[in-house]
């Protein structure tokens, strides 16, 4: 048995299956944002790591998406910081609302899901982002 089939093997099953449902989303992300397929891998590793030690306070926040979802934008982040260039891409939610929307094609409600937000929230993102990105072009 590999480290990572042992370390699966603690894990709690609904973190398993939080982490299969959620994964090539976040990896979709992190290689939109990183430039090195390596660093997306990485940073999408550091998240589900951050996020297993913290799942049982994930899962009584108000949306365990969401609090996900925190971990992964900062370990992608770490790595802009260090080796990537980063994409023109916005900052913050609405960047990565105009990112997984655009860029990796995801529906409004594939999105909300997760990133643990409504779809109207969501769909109010999205439109600020257009409002930002039409205001970089002038």
């Amino acid at each position: 048995m590999t480290a990572r089939q042992t370390r699966a093997a603690r894990d709690p099953l609904d973190f398993l299956a939080f982490r299969e449902l959620v994964s090539r989303a976040y990896l979709r992300y992190a290689q939109a944002r990183l430039e090195a397929p390596a660093l997306a891998q990485a940073a999408v590793d550091a998240a589900f790591a951050d996020i297993r030690r913290c799942w049982p306070q994930a899962l009584s926040s108000a949306s365990a998406p969401r609090a996900a979802w925190r971990h992964l934008r900062h370990a992608v982040a770490r790595r802009l910081g260090h080796e990537a260039a980063p994409r023109p891409w916005l900052a913050g939610p609405c960047g990565d609302v105009a990112l997984l929307h655009r860029h990796a094609g995801m529906s409004l409600e594939d999105i909300a899901s997760v990133m643990g937000v409504s779809v109207a929230c969501v769909r109010m993102l999205l439109a600020r982002a257009d409002r930002e990105s039409a205001g970089r072009v002038r």
